[in-house]
């Protein structure tokens, strides 16, 4: 038995929030959570002035049902099974999401992950290579699989904050340390802390204050 891969043109959705315009200051790429998807997972920012914020919500590409065979639907950004092939995907399809805004450049970038969406955005950070603002993982776990050269690209001034809460259904005191360390290895700062109420899960009044 043999694997083999072809590629294909699909057709694949993103959300937007407000409008992308000269007044525009700071664009946001928000990653969803596992099960979520981003049509609700936006709204999360609703909170956030619609003059001065633009929110870009891609979606994991994989579909499921959340609780048996019909009902509820939920997106997940990847799983194990041919991870790299996977990953690939991830990256030619935001890719193309990004390539439809072409002022994106001289406005403040702003990278949220929530959850699983974690991994997935600072993979594709690390890819992109796009200079950004800020970098916002809550709630989930920076990937260990990018390498110093794959952020060489930065400046050093971006802020890196770590959002967390022991409430957290996940949260072990343990990830702290291991958190900060996996991120200063790849980007050569630790992140900064925040802890929050609130359990596994976006909290909009604080996303509005960032």
């Amino acid at each position: 038995m043999q694997q083999h891969h072809i590629d294909i043109s699909v057709k694949a959705s993103y959300y937007t929030l407000n409008e992308l315009t000269a007044k525009t200051e700071r664009v946001w790429i928000v990653f969803h959570g596992y099960g979520q998807l981003a049509e609700f997972f936006i709204k999360k920012f609703e909170r956030l002035d619609p003059e001065k914020n633009f929110i870009i919500a891609p979606q994991g590409l994989s579909k499921y049902y959340l609780e048996g065979v019909y009902g509820r639907v939920g997106a997940s950004w990847m799983t194990k099974e041919d991870r790299l092939t996977e990953i690939e995907n991830q990256y030619s399809y935001i890719d193309s999401v990004l390539k439809q805004f072409d002022t994106l450049a001289s406005k403040q970038l702003i990278y949220f992950g929530f959850s699983q969406g974690t991994a997935t955005m600072g993979r594709f950070a690390a890819h992109a290579k796009v200079p950004f603002h800020k970098m916002i993982i809550w709630a989930g776990t920076f990937p260990p699989d990018t390498n110093p050269e794959d952020w060489s690209y930065l400046t050093g001034d971006e802020g890196i904050h770590y959002y967390t809460s022991k409430d957290d259904i996940y949260f072990k005191e343990e990830m702290i340390p291991a958190q900060n360390q996996v991120v200063k290895n790849a980007i050569g700062k630790e992140p900064q802390l925040h802890w929050y109420d609130g359990g596994h899960k976006v909290i909009p009044d604080i996303v509005a204050t960032l």
